[in-house]
């Protein structure tokens, strides 16, 4: 079970660096281009058409990064009202059933994703294919998953240290 669990692991920081890496790139050319395109438009009177459109692809592409990788930090918002007074077998319950629901809710949400992708066109400026920015989308539900199974590994390792 340690051995699973150090795989399962070591496997999910990798995807988290990943994450980390395209997410910081993508903001810095969200503010990059924000501060590109004003500096255009209000000093030169020559704004970069195509540089809403690309900062709203970009804010997307960071959003759903940003959420994949706070479930490799089991970090999401959670009501924790009663979890403090659960026993210990309790916890562990509660947080195995979250992240099964967790992980049937990202399974859920691939199938209507990848018709999405079918059904896209190109983009309204820019003129690229939609299915190229609109990937993130299946893909970080794709990295939450694994995350999420690795999350269960970790409690499922805790809760037999009697760390939980």
């Amino acid at each position: 079970m340690e051995r699973v669990c150090r795989v399962s692991e070591t496997i999910s920081r990798a995807v988290q660096k990943i994450e980390m890496f395209i997410g910081v790139a993508c903001l810095f050319a969200l503010f990059v281009l924000m501060i590109a395109n004003t500096f255009g438009r209000y000093l030169l009177a020559m704004p970069i058409l195509w540089a809403d459109e690309l900062n709203n692809f970009l804010f997307v592409w960071v959003g759903f990064l940003g959420a994949a990788y706070i479930m490799g930090n089991d970090g999401h918002i959670r009501v924790t009202a009663i979890f403090g007074v659960l026993s210990r077998s309790g916890r562990f319950c509660v947080l195995q059933i979250s992240n099964l629901i967790f992980l049937f809710m990202c399974g859920i949400f691939m199938e209507p994703c990848y018709r999405l992708l079918r059904a896209v066109t190109f983009s309204g400026i820019m003129r690229i294919p939609l299915e190229y920015i609109y990937i993130i989308i299946p893909l970080s539900f794709g990295f939450m998953g694994l995350h999420i199974i690795n999350n269960m590994f970790q409690t499922t390792l805790r809760f037999r240290k009697k760390e939980l």
